[in-house]
């Protein structure tokens, strides 16, 4: 699955450290790093499409990401719209690294959500008119990314679907290597590294939650309206995703963030929340029929979710390899609760009506937050937004792929707090500076 949340924006594919080491001279070698460095900012470009059209909004409280997630037949939709787009020639450089530009209009991307809803939606939260009004939302007539690639095998997480199909294909044969520790990783100690990955793990595992909870049991319910129906479920419910196992890691070359997935079985899931149905609903709008029909919605084993890590302030207070010094910020938690009530709070539908306000309002005072970090003495991330559309559409991602926990309710007020790395913006405006410094 995509990151819940998820759909989240992370950080560039990997650029090259050791820059003598990368074209030693030998004709079959050098084409073979091309081939690679050609293939990683394919796959670049092509997350980074799929990252922001994930982020963008069709409602107050619903982003492309959520449509996205109601069934694998969107998804699969959405996917093949996003790995058939046509990218441009290559870029290379001196030091190994290969740039790749696509680019796709918002008329077309809106034409292929309706037809995707049209044939597969079964919720009544999007309506066609709220895929019309993207148009209206966004900022720019074109969507664009710029991909980056330095040789290496392994490619980045949270592809879209088929996306290693359509790629530059490797040589029949080729045996790829042992994955290594990139340069950058090697000026910090060990225990350092294992400590960023775990954050990048227990991210995944937040995400993977909020993943699940964005799944839907009937046209009217998701899971986590299911879990907020009673204080015993919601607090079992975090189980969900005990024992998930890690099925990828990922070392970016430039900057100290990793990347980790992690994977729960649909089966598990099921069966969680069948013993939760059990032991603690006493509703009547959830059987355990609609329980049973995750699976034929999803038709897939496992969902997946990919969370990033960096190790302590201090640590990255190194100079990166890209030359582009790191703000003391990127170790952050970027954090906001908002608050929002209803004239009919006491019922479940108030309850409802009232969390997705302080949703929205907590989202709006998330977004003044990462707008306002500094990038330097004289310059913020609102000044990139304000100077570069693709910077706000990809800003915007990363925004909508926060992470929320179930609304809390005192004294007729709901609360709702929402949270996302700073890494994850960091990676944006990182990917924008290292760009236009390399052109330079």
């Amino acid at each position: 699955m995509i990151r819940g949340g998820g759909f989240r924006w992370f950080a560039t594919a990997a650029l090259a450290v050791n820059v003598a080491a990368v074209f030693a001279g030998d004709p079959a070698s050098d084409a073979q790093n091309k081939l690679l460095a050609k293939r990683a900012a394919e796959a670049d470009c092509y997350r980074k499409l799929a990252e922001s059209v994930y982020g963008l909004q069709l409602t107050s409280d619903t982003h492309v990401k959520d449509f996205v997630t109601e069934s694998d037949q969107i998804r699969t939709g959405v996917d093949a719209f996003i790995r058939g787009i046509r990218l441009g020639q290559p870029r290379y450089f001196e030091d190994g690294v290969c740039e790749i530009d696509g680019e796709v209009t918002v008329a077309k991307l809106i034409t292929t959500l309706k037809e995707v809803h049209a044939a597969h939606y079964k919720g009544n939260k999007v309506k066609t008119t709220d895929i019309e009004q993207i148009s209206e939302r966004v900022h720019t007539d074109v969507i664009k990314a710029t991909g980056n690639g330095a040789p290496r095998p392994e490619l980045p997480p949270n592809l879209p679907t088929g996306v290693e199909q359509v790629i530059t294909q490797l040589p029949q044969g080729y045996k790829p290597p042992p994955m290594t520790v990139p340069a950058i990783w090697k000026t910090i100690p060990p225990n350092e590294r294992l400590m960023a990955e775990r954050a990048a793990e227990v991210d995944a595992m937040r995400k993977l939650l909020e993943q699940i909870q964005g799944l839907r049991l009937n046209s009217e319910t998701l899971v986590r309206d299911f879990v907020t129906e009673s204080d015993e479920i919601h607090t079992q419910a975090q189980g969900i995703v005990v024992g998930a196992t890690k099925v990828g890691k990922y070392l970016h070359d430039d900057e100290l963030i990793v990347d980790v997935t992690m994977e729960v079985p649909v089966e598990r899931i099921i069966t969680k929340i069948k013993e939760l149905h059990a032991e603690h609903y006493h509703g009547n709008k959830v059987t355990t029929t609609d329980i049973q029909n995750i699976k034929q919605e999803l038709q897939t084993d496992a969902v997946r979710a990919t969370g990033s890590g960096v190790p302590r302030p201090q640590v990255i207070q190194q100079a990166s390899s890209s030359g582009v010094d790191s703000p003391q910020w990127l170790a952050k938690s970027i954090e906001a609760v908002g608050q929002g009530t209803d004239p009919a709070i006491d019922t479940a539908q108030g309850k409802l009506k009232a969390g997705r306000a302080a949703y929205a309002d907590a989202m709006r005072k998330l977004a003044e937050q990462v707008q306002g970090l500094e990038i330097s003495s004289s310059t913020h991330v609102r000044d990139f937004i304000t100077q570069h559309d693709e910077i706000r559409t990809q800003v915007d991602s990363v925004i909508a792929g926060a992470i929320a926990d179930a609304p809390t309710f005192d004294g007729g007020i709901a609360s709702v707090r929402v949270s996302l790395p700073a890494a994850d913006v960091w990676s944006v405006v990182h990917q924008y500076m290292v760009v236009v410094k390399r052109r330079g």
